[in-house]
């Protein structure tokens, strides 16, 4: 398995991420045997980059990943993704970048995991509510705490402009003709690709 730079971070991480996102049961019925057994034949594969987000089961996709992690790698041989800023309401998901809820996301996102820091912390949604600014200052202040070695916002447009003007959180700069470059590299693909691969 190849391993790249993560953008400006100074994280090496393989070219192919392992994603959690069926493990939170939003999308089906997740054969969590199957789920736990794939985590290991990912490691012995070379995938050290493990994605997951708070929003997943609220817990459960966390859970099930630093789990399996924990009895298969050592914490610093692997690269922890996690998203915040996602939070229920009743029957609905709500967009909730501010301060409050991002601090209680990385706090339970830690618990969870079983972790005592994150890798790659990202805001999941831009929150049309919470000013940029306090978006950004609430990742600064949790920077300065250490829960996690690199962070970025996962959004695009005025919002993203603005808290990056806000703050001096470090992006990546990965743009997606890398990304196509890494998954003609990674992804051995018979007969014609589908667009934009």
């Amino acid at each position: 398995m190849r391993h790249v730079r993560l953008g400006t971070t100074d994280l090496e991480v393989s070219t192919i991420a392992f994603g959690t996102w069926a493990f939170g049961g939003a999308w089906g019925s997740a054969d969590l045997d199957d789920a736990r057994d794939a985590i290991p034949q990912a490691l012995s594969l070379g995938i050290n980059l493990f994605d997951t987000a708070q929003s997943y089961g609220f817990g459960a996709a966390e859970q099930l990943l630093g789990r399996a992690l924990q009895l298969r790698a050592e914490r610093e041989d692997v690269i922890i993704a996690t998203k915040g800023g996602v939070r229920p309401d009743g029957g609905h998901l709500v967009r909730d970048a501010s301060r409050e809820w991002l601090r209680s996301g990385v706090e339970s996102s830690l618990r969870h995991l079983g972790t005592d820091y994150i890798d790659l912390y990202q805001v999941h949604w831009p929150d049309p509510h919470t000013p940029p600014e306090e978006t950004a200052g609430a990742l600064e202040e949790l920077i300065a705490d250490d829960d996690w070695r690199s962070r970025s916002p996962d959004f695009t447009g005025r919002t993203f402009d603005d808290t990056v003007a806000a703050t001096d959180i470090r992006l990546s700069d990965t743009d997606l003709n890398d990304i196509d470059e890494i998954l003609r590299d990674a992804l051995p693909v018979q007969g014609p690709r589908p667009e934009g691969m």
